[in-house]
């Protein structure tokens, strides 16, 4: 029975750690997203300052895999290079040997049983006592997630300690160190947490269950595990996301197999250079040795990497979605930039139906070089286009993003943060307007078209006119210039204007007994309707 104690005991204490890793990042995400998204945008414009982006980044979060995962994350929204993600993927792994190094120094160095209840019990009472939209709230947080870290290992500790005494542990021990780079590889794999996997090896190490060889060995084989995070984060996602998780496991394989060979030369290195540390403080240091060795060798070749990893992953996939597909919901800060991508990439796809139903490539709606006459009068002929399947997949990206952002809703209690996604809500809302008008305008469009009298062809032409020189000052205004509202203002003044004139054209076409009597009912229709299309652009660019 005793013994069966001391094994709850021990994976009781696992537990803890693996519990207290997980909150603490979660509350990290919550309350330094923003921070980390910032600190990326600014820093990964050279190879050096990425590496230097993960180094940092994963010491302040604690976890590679979290970092990893933000990487990704970035890279998917396309908010950051490929070559960058994979130098913060660098210096990741030397970053994530701070928290060795915070077990060796401070779990194992002092009692800190009474330490973990004391930081537990401030954080808890903080956490209760903070409103649910501070950001104490998430502060708070990580002080309960630190207390239950090493309160689970001390736990793990005292078990380890427990099992030596009582157990002859030689029998179950391997007679070569190699073994246990497996085990370190699995468990990993398995718990998801290279730390806590190292700070398993450390108890060990401590209470002499395992000697130093196998603990490096083992140490060693984590490394390697950490990779299936990054695996499992690049499912499903775009091309350069799949490019980065290649990345990652091709510099933890091969960073762990060079050590591997050369472990007990790097061994003796460590005990050469610090003979008198203890064994705990040895494994921190063994653990960042090869991993600045590793980056050491392929930080050189990053470009070389980069361009390897293009070799794979050509995905040819229509997907209604472009950026929010790629990015998880919890990672908030970085999931709202690419909710923010998005509506740009729907209101991309808006503007080009609009065009396309009026004629006019895409492409040559900002043309400075040509007056709206010019351009109406140089594309006169329709497109091929299937409007029915264009407007489908305008309407399945609104509902893609409308879900994106209810969950985003629903996983985040910031006030400010909400308020943020209700205006971004907002404007899919006219979004979607636009495209119902442009949509439901389609039959009387192609009737227009094919008109013979030139009421109806003047009354097309000023058609096509509001809409595109409503197009063209919307993307002028939206470039960021300060005056943009008051110029759009202007704008949507003079197609006021255009309404009226279309109203005179009206009534030139009731004059004309030749002209069905409904042409003048759809002349009416489209005549609110492009006063409802301006009138959502121009409300998009007042909520930004």
């Amino acid at each position: 029975m005793e013994h069966y104690k001391i094994w709850i005991e021990a994976f009781s204490g696992l537990g803890l750690f693996l519990f207290g890793m997980l909150y603490l990042e979660e509350q990290i995400k919550s309350s330094a997203g923003r921070a980390f998204k910032t600190l990326v945008q600014n820093a990964t414009k050279t190879h050096f300052k990425s590496l230097l982006t993960g180094i940092f980044s994963t010491a302040v979060f604690q976890s590679s895999s979290v970092v990893t995962l933000m990487a990704l994350s970035l890279v998917g929204a396309q908010l950051m290079s490929l070559q960058s993600s994979i130098a913060i993927i660098l210096g990741s792994n030397i970053g994530t040997t701070v928290t060795a190094w915070i077990v060796a120094v401070i779990g194992f160095n002092m009692d800190i049983k009474l330490l973990s209840y004391a930081v537990i019990g401030i954080g808890g009472m903080g956490q209760v006592l903070s409103s649910d939209t501070s950001k104490w709230k998430n502060y708070f947080g990580v002080l309960v997630g630190f207390g239950l870290i090493f309160l689970g290992l001390e736990g793990m500790k005292e078990s380890f300690s427990d099992s030596a005494q009582n157990f002859d542990m030689t029998a179950y021990q391997f007679s070569t160190p190699y073994w246990y780079a497996l085990i370190g590889l699995a468990l990993t794999a398995l718990i998801q947490s290279s730390s806590a996997s190292i700070a398993i090896a450390q108890s060990a190490l401590y209470t002499h269950v395992i000697g130093f060889e196998a603990a490096a060995a083992f140490v060693v084989g984590t490394n390697i595990g950490t990779t299936v995070t990054a695996l499992l984060g690049s499912i499903g996602g775009i091309a350069d996301k799949k490019r980065v998780a290649l990345a990652h496991l091709l510099f933890n394989v091969s960073t762990g197999v060079i050590s591997l060979l050369f472990l007990y030369q790097l061994i003796s290195l460590v005990n050469f250079a610090f003979p008198h540390a203890d064994g705990v403080i040895k494994i921190a240091i063994f653990h960042t040795l090869f991993n600045i060795l590793g980056v050491l060798l392929w930080y050189p070749f990053i470009s070389f990497l980069t361009t390897l990893t293009q070799k794979y992953f050509h995905q040819a996939q229509d997907k209604v979605t472009k950026f929010i597909c790629n990015v998880s919901t919890e990672v908030p800060q970085i999931a709202i930039e690419a909710l923010k991508k998005e509506i740009e990439h729907l209101l991309k796809k808006v503007q080009e139906f609009a065009l396309l139903a009026i004629n006019v490539p895409p492409s040559k709606v900002l043309d400075e070089h040509m007056a709206i006459d010019k351009i109406l009068d140089k594309y006169t002929h329709s497109f091929n286009v299937e409007f029915e399947k264009v407007y489908e997949k305008i309407r399945l990206l609104e509902g893609e993003i409308y879900r994106y952002a209810s969950e985003l809703s629903a996983v985040n209690n910031d006030e400010e943060y909400n308020d943020k996604l209700n205006r971004l809500i907002k404007e899919v809302n006219y979004l979607a307007t636009a495209a119902k008008v442009i949509k439901d305008m389609l039959y009387d469009l192609d009737y227009f078209y094919n008109a013979h009298t030139k009421e109806e062809q003047q009354f097309y032409k000023n058609i096509r006119y509001q809409i595109l020189k409503n197009i063209q000052a919307f993307n002028k205004a939206i470039q960021g210039d300060e005056d943009s509202i008051k110029e759009m203002d202007e704008i949507y003044k003079r197609i006021a204007d255009a309404y009226r004139k279309s109203t005179l054209i009206i009534k030139d076409i009731a004059r004309n007994h030749s002209i069905k009597s409904d042409v003048t009912t759809m002349a009416i229709n489209d005549m609110h309707s492009v006063k409802s299309f301006s009138k959502s652009m121009y409300n998009i660019l007042k909520l930004n």
